[in-house]
């Protein structure tokens, strides 16, 4: 089972889009291993991958859950996607095998409980000698961690993520069919506050808070505020924290 999107549509592009010098940066280091290859997206999105490489001579097809989603790529692009967009499933792909020379996944491997047999798909479609390029994801430790997680646990929340956000076990998994390598990271400074965390799982912002009723949620954020409070912890002053953006490539062992 995969995780849609639709809900996150109008909000998506504000909460994970990233500054424009770092957008460049990426799409330049995914370009570099590209070059004008064939190249499937999963997750698509509303394109913030997908357009950049596009305007760089990728060839791309785009594939999502979630139409949402995918009418907000189409507003990004001006109204037309310039390259093929259709709704499918990463665990069973529309495509004949081999039909790409490459694929990309960022932010989706994390969210796809049946991970294994996505990472299969994306194998079958991609031809020997090309490459799977993901990001799985993370984020960075602030200072007030330990009281957030804490917080929910006690009212029966947890940020579980049903798919695999570790580089290695899915290398472990594709092992004798594609050798992994880590592509050169990038990093950026965030800022962000105590006050600004709750305000976002109050509301629902992250898709692990997706399975819990709003009124638990809302709840165990009160409680988070007052403990806060108690430990003479600010709600507002941001922290700075250097967030790290991991692309692995996955080489598609020649037959």
């Amino acid at each position: 089972m995969s995780i849609s999107f639709d809900r996150a549509a109008d909000y998506y592009d504000k909460t994970r889009g990233l500054p424009q010098q770092q957008s460049d940066a990426m799409a330049d280091l995914l370009t570099a291993e590209l070059g004008s290859a064939r190249c499937l997206e999963i997750g698509v999105g509303t394109g913030r991958i997908a357009l950049p490489l596009y305007k760089r001579g990728v060839r791309l097809t785009g594939v999502d859950l979630s139409a949402p989603m995918l009418a907000r790529l189409k507003a990004n692009a001006g109204g037309e996607v310039p390259f093929p967009v259709l709704i499918g499933d990463a665990t069973c792909l529309p495509f004949k095998d081999a039909s790409y020379d490459a694929l990309v996944a960022s932010h989706v491997f994390h969210l796809i409980s049946d991970w294994q047999q996505a990472a299969d798909e994306a194998l079958r479609v991609v031809r020997p000698g090309g490459a799977l390029l993901i990001d799985f994801g993370g984020g960075v430790d602030p200072p007030w961690l330990a009281l957030l997680e804490d917080t929910l646990r006690d009212h029966g929340i947890e940020q579980r993520r049903p798919g695999v956000t570790a580089a290695e076990e899915f290398g472990a998994h594709v092992a004798g069919r594609a050798q992994m390598r880590k592509l050169p990271p990038l990093t950026l400074m965030v800022t962000r506050s105590l006050g600004q965390d709750l305000g976002d799982i109050e509301r629902q912002i992250m898709s692990w808070s997706w399975n819990y009723p709003a009124d638990q949620v809302v709840a165990a954020v009160a409680d988070a505020r007052r403990r806060a409070v108690e430990a003479d912890l600010d709600l507002e002053t941001p922290a700075e924290l250097e967030y790290t953006l991991q692309f692995w490539a996955y080489d598609v062992v020649p037959a």
